[in-house]
């Protein structure tokens, strides 16, 4: 899914390199035609030799001659593979619109003079489930100037006369239309990053990373081999990007992936934490010394089952005097916090708090694990998005996450627990947040909302 900002800054690509082609010399034109007259049927010309899936500029100045006029992007088979532009009677007008959904509704836009030149762009990724195009419509005067020029964003693929999983591969000319300059160009990324990588990672441990390309600071769908790279603390990465940091690996070590494709690199810097699974920090007593009263701890993994914290007693030679256990459900131990566990442990009555020594395990009786996809009353968003057959995309700006399913759109962001779905606000019981595992969790009350 891409929302309106991504589609508007890849709309501004679209007008610059339609004026200055030579400001995106990376871009690559695969296919320019010239001037089809009308007919009484439909043309289809010669298309750029297979089907088109990364985000592209379809353009070409156009004329509607009389009803159902337009242009029609189509895969080799002939599939409608992406958008179709018509001149249509609306109110006894003839307005051009975008041919929709499976019902045959029209998204209408601008009235249409049969006279006027129309140069005609359409923004977007074909063949994607739930795809969005943006559209610029520029009214053309006698000398090619625009005189006028209307915007349309956030056109949704499933409300176009498209097929999912189908790129278009030509363009076809229907009835009473006159065509020039048709040109397809196709849109390249200026820039790789890593998306969301960890901060630290563990001994013996495996992390996958995912690396995604960029225009102007905005995700692109692009379709290229990434290279990776690794050094430090003995970790290796696989061709798709896993990678694995060995058992001898020591805490402090620093790890760098870098990432490479077609002359863009992206490099991050990973430390090897700690394993343990609790990081003990200082002890509390009461004032009277004779009570241990909790532990400050902050859990580093996500853990199933209990928590058991141990305080054990030596005197002076070492002798053991005494042992107190409490065990805390784990979950009710925040991540990544700094968090009192109350002990009450009323130590020996001999204790002599100057020669005698107090020594405080945990350990939980469960192996730390991947976070589960759906515990108590949370998920997973990304997955459940994606899992029922929607979309979702992250905005790092803003620490934000948009999706879409059902023909609903969600916004959201990391912190509140504020999510608007379809433009009306909801609260949910919990705020949304990221996970140790760099999971964006929210309450399971947004699956209602998105039904």
């Amino acid at each position: 899914m891409e929302i309106k900002k991504i589609l508007a800054a890849a709309l501004t690509v679209g007008v610059v390199a339609a004026c200055a082609a030579s400001a995106y010399a990376a871009d690559d034109v695969i296919y320019e035609s010239g001037r089809t007259e009308t007919t009484s049927a439909a043309v289809d010309l010669d298309g750029w030799g297979e089907e088109l899936f990364t985000k592209a500029i379809f353009e070409a100045d156009v004329q509607f001659k009389a009803p159902d006029a337009g242009i029609t992007l189509r895969s080799a088979d002939n599939k409608k593979g992406g958008t179709s532009i018509r001149a249509v009677m609306r109110n006894d007008v003839l307005t051009m619109a975008a041919y929709g959904g499976v019902e045959g509704n029209y998204i209408y836009y601008n009235p249409v003079d049969t006279n006027a030149t129309y140069h005609i762009k359409l923004i977007g990724t074909y063949g994607t489930a739930n795809g969005i195009i943006d559209m610029v419509a520029e009214t053309l005067g006698e000398n090619g100037e625009v005189t006028e020029t209307k915007n349309a964003y956030l056109i949704l693929m499933n409300e176009m006369y498209a097929s999912s999983g189908v790129g278009p591969e030509h363009i076809r000319v229907e009835p009473n239309t006159i065509v020039d300059n048709v040109k397809v160009t196709v849109l390249k990324p200026d820039a790789i990053e890593f998306v969301s990588p960890p901060q630290t990672v563990t001994a013996a441990s495996a992390t996958q990373l995912q690396t995604r390309f960029l225009r102007e600071g905005e995700p692109l769908e692009y379709d290229s081999a990434v290279e990776y790279a690794v050094t430090g603390a003995g970790a290796s990465i696989t061709a798709d990007g896993q990678l694995t940091v060995p058992e001898g690996a020591n805490e402090g070590d620093t790890i760098t992936v870098t990432a490479k494709s077609g002359g863009m690199s992206a490099e991050t810097t990973i430390t090897v934490a700690s394993s343990d699974i609790f990081t003990l920090n200082t002890a509390l007593m009461s004032e009277d010394g004779k009570t241990l009263e909790a532990v400050n701890a902050v859990k580093n993994y996500f853990v199933n089952g209990n928590a058991v914290f141990a305080a054990a007693v030596y005197d002076d030679a070492g002798v053991l005097k005494g042992c107190f256990t409490k065990s805390v459900p784990a979950k009710s131990v925040p991540l990544k916090t700094a968090t009192d566990i109350n002990l009450g442990y009323t130590l020996p009555e001999e204790f002599n708090p100057d020669a005698w020594t107090i020594e405080i395990y945990a350990w939980s009786d469960s192996e730390p694990c991947d976070v589960p996809e759906v515990y108590e009353n949370e998920i997973a968003v990304r997955k459940f998005f994606e899992d029922n057959g929607g979309a979702v995309e992250w905005l790092g700006e803003h620490e934000t996450v948009a999706g879409m399913l059902n023909g609903h759109t969600a916004l959201m962001q990391t912190g509140s627990e504020i999510v608007y779905v379809d433009g009306e606000r909801y609260t949910l019981p919990i705020a949304v947040y990221i996970d140790d595992a760099w999971t964006t969790r929210a309450h399971s009350k947004l699956v209602g909302l998105m039904r």
